[in-house]
């Protein structure tokens, strides 16, 4: 027994240096983002963290150390050490501060929007058809009365709700930048194209995150320019002394590569788990022999079965590109059937080689 607590101690002191030396990483790792910012580089290179876990990695390999373990671990603190580089010195803002208006300002992302707009130091109003207010946030039901004064109207509302609250705006002869956050962009377009006509200043942006986010440092926002350098400056204005990262997509190229990355992934995740329900057997059953990749897959398909069915399901309907996906999906799906029916093995080994060639192209 005496033995174990020397042990023990001995453990504890080493964990101590271990929380020691990482805390002294942070601290180097705050001047990096000191000097980055300072002299004006990205938040994050993609190089540089993929050279650091393969240097890791190499490192664990010598000493004896599992690989997927110092994998992970090495992620771990490189996301840490990017949370912190953002919130030291990719955070404050800069520019000019704005009277903001956000429609649905009650839902999951308009909340997010008013808390972060808030801390940027915007002034921050909201339009909800809900009845309670936000505390700390000027709360108006009436969309007309709400506009006064305000140099930006964010729109945050059920993807359906959307083309309607633009063809409101145009009528009420809006002086404010207009721009929606919705994550399907071809429904809306006739709506916007309406605003434009009648000298409307709108923009439009897909935040590629939800409600949950609290760090931008790996975070993508999409903007579909409408023809307005007002609309568009002033957004990306919002996001510039933020790490987040800004891409520039037309309507048609948005709703195309968002069929995949939403869309898609949305709909396996969804058939994985209607598969599950379908088997007759209860979770617990399948998590008692849950191998590795059963785990990994029912995380991701767990986060994604507890979002918003209304959302999610407007996801899939609105898209007109997703018709191609789902005729693809089958086709996809058809023939890795028959490959495995036919005892093909050789084709069965060309998918995987030709996905890890895909991978490493990134």
């Amino acid at each position: 027994m005496e033995r174990l607590k020397v042990l023990r101690a001995k453990i504890k002191k080493i964990d101590q240096k271990i929380l020691s030396l990482i805390q002294k990483r942070m601290l180097l790792s705050g001047a990096i983002g000191r000097e980055k910012k300072k002299i004006g580089i990205a938040l994050q290179d993609w190089s540089v963290e993929k050279s650091v876990i393969e240097n890791g990695i190499r490192y664990a390999k010598d000493i004896g150390l599992d690989v997927n373990f110092a994998r992970t671990l090495i992620t771990k603190i490189i996301e840490q050490s990017r949370i912190q580089q953002e919130r030291l010195h990719y955070s404050v803002y800069s520019g000019k501060k704005e009277d903001v208006l956000i429609v649905g300002g009650l839902g999951g992302m308009g909340r997010w929007f008013a808390y972060f707009l808030q801390n940027q130091g915007h002034r921050v109003a909201i339009n909800d058809i809900k009845r309670s207010g936000l505390c700390g946030f000027s709360y108006y039901k009436n969309l007309k009365s709400a506009l006064k004064g305000k140099s930006l109207v964010l729109i945050s509302t059920p993807l359906t709700i959307v083309p309607g609250i633009i063809e409101n705006l145009t009528g009420l002869n809006c002086s404010a930048v207009v721009c929606d956050i919705a994550s399907v962009k071809s429904h809306i377009i006739p709506a916007i194209k309406k605003a434009i006509e009648k000298k409307i200043k709108v923009t439009s942006i897909h935040p590629m995150f939800g409600p949950s986010c609290r760090t931008l440092s790996d975070k993508v926002v999409c903007v579909c320019d409408c023809g307005s350098p007002e609309a568009n400056g002033m957004i990306t204005n919002l996001f510039r002394n933020t790490a987040v990262r800004i891409i520039n997509l037309s309507f048609d190229e948005h709703d195309r590569l968002v069929s995949y990355v939403l869309s898609l992934s949305h709909f396996i995740n969804i058939l994985f788990i209607k598969c599950l329900i379908d088997s007759g057997y209860e979770f617990k059953d399948l998590k008692k022999i849950a191998s590795t990749t059963f785990n990994a897959q029912m995380e991701t398909t767990s986060s994604v079965i507890k979002e918003n069915p209304e959302l999610y399901f407007e996801i899939q309907s609105l898209n007109p590109y997703n018709r191609d996906l789902y005729k693809d999906l089958k086709i996809g799906m058809d023939t890795l059937m028959e490959i495995v029916k036919k005892e093909k093995r050789d084709g069965f080994k060309e998918v995987f080689q030709k996905g890890c060639r895909w991978l490493d192209e990134y």
